[in-house]
């Protein structure tokens, strides 16, 4: 009886092992939990199009239309803007949660640490079209990013003890 691994030198985990339960895949798998921020932020970037959509200048070419014609043209903007914001946050998402939850994997640790490194390997990922220093930059700012958000408590770990 007992774990498969119990002969092999160094092979058998200590104490007994935890059955693989469906709520521990939710959590335990980066290809699952990054498909999850995929949709969340993308559901939520499209959310934010109508709203930055109100924030912008109107075209002024568009006043002397008739108002279903405007109203169309609006919805139109905004059905772009939506898909535009819902791809933008659904990359951004899926991204900095695989690279957090493979680097928390590596590191064998959770702290406040895994989302500045993930947030660098996101800013580093998004940024490398544009060369080695567009690089360097994406990592600093989404690392410094990822670290404040840490550092005021808003993060999964919160504020770093003060001891």
């Amino acid at each position: 009886g007992g774990h498969p691994m119990a002969d092999v030198p160094g092979g058998a985990p200590e104490g007994p092992v935890p059955p693989m339960t469906t709520t521990n895949i939710w959590r335990e798998s980066c290809a699952i939990i990054g498909v999850g921020s995929f949709v969340v932020g993308g559901i939520f970037g499209a959310m934010l199009g109508p709203v930055f959509y109100a924030f912008e200048t109107t075209n002024a070419s568009h006043a002397d239309l008739p108002l279903r014609t405007q109203l169309r043209l609006a919805s139109r903007d905004i059905a772009s803007r939506s898909r535009t914001w819902g791809k933008n946050f659904a990359v951004i998402g899926g991204l900095f949660s695989i690279s957090e939850c493979f680097v928390a994997k590596a590191r064998a640790a959770h702290d406040m640490w895994n989302p500045v490194i993930g947030g660098c390997i996101t800013g580093g990922g998004l940024a490398a079209r544009g060369g080695p220093q567009a690089c360097v930059f994406g990592c600093a700012g989404f690392a410094a990013f990822s670290l404040a958000i840490e550092a005021a408590g808003f993060g999964q770990h919160g504020p770093p003890p003060t001891d």
